[in-house]
């Protein structure tokens, strides 16, 4: 595990955040078990402003998993900052072509992590998450095994999926 980039205060990218091990059960659970977990899409859950122009991802909420379960408790106690997980709620987003997510910063919650599932990915393939606040931008690209970390508000978005055949898929867990 080691910390790629930051932006003190407000975001982290951590490369290699789980043990390979717990990566590749997270990983082959998800795509094993993709038409199985109730995935639907998020356009009539989210406000119209985060999906509108775009195909809104697909998403699911999931309880009481225990590889996530592992995933919160390192995302809560990892080596950069201590984060507290008093109410929490953990979601799979699965972006197929022409899905992503407009700019927004995270609402009601206090911190979003977002854990990327895809082991290969092309830069070509979009799905970049995005962020800006008043000292600057940037972005990220999608790597397999990372986590993003971001302190809300922080203003980000996750450009449109452009590959027709591999979907980006991301577990979230947003807390208070």
């Amino acid at each position: 595990m080691h910390l790629a980039y930051s932006i003190p205060g407000k975001l982290w990218w951590i490369h290699n955040f789980l043990d390979k091990e717990t990566y590749k059960g997270i990983h082959n659970a998800i795509i094993r078990e993709r038409k199985q977990i109730n995935l639907h899409s998020s356009g009539g859950v989210w406000p119209e402003f985060l999906w509108n122009n775009i195909v809104p991802p697909k998403r699911t909420e999931v309880d009481n998993y225990k590889p996530f379960e592992t995933l919160k408790t390192l995302v809560k106690h990892n080596p950069y900052f201590q984060l507290g997980l008093n109410e929490s709620k953990t979601t799979i987003h699965y972006m197929e072509k022409n899905s992503g997510i407009n700019w927004h910063d995270d609402g009601k919650w206090s911190y979003g992590a977002t854990y990327y599932i895809n082991n290969k990915w092309h830069e070509q393939w979009g799905g970049e998450l995005m962020f800006t606040d008043g000292n600057g931008h940037g972005f990220l690209p999608v790597v397999g095994n990372s986590l993003v970390l971001v302190k809300a508000p922080i203003s980000h978005k996750v450009n449109p999926v452009l590959s027709p055949i591999m979907p980006r898929i991301t577990v979230q867990i947003f807390s208070k």
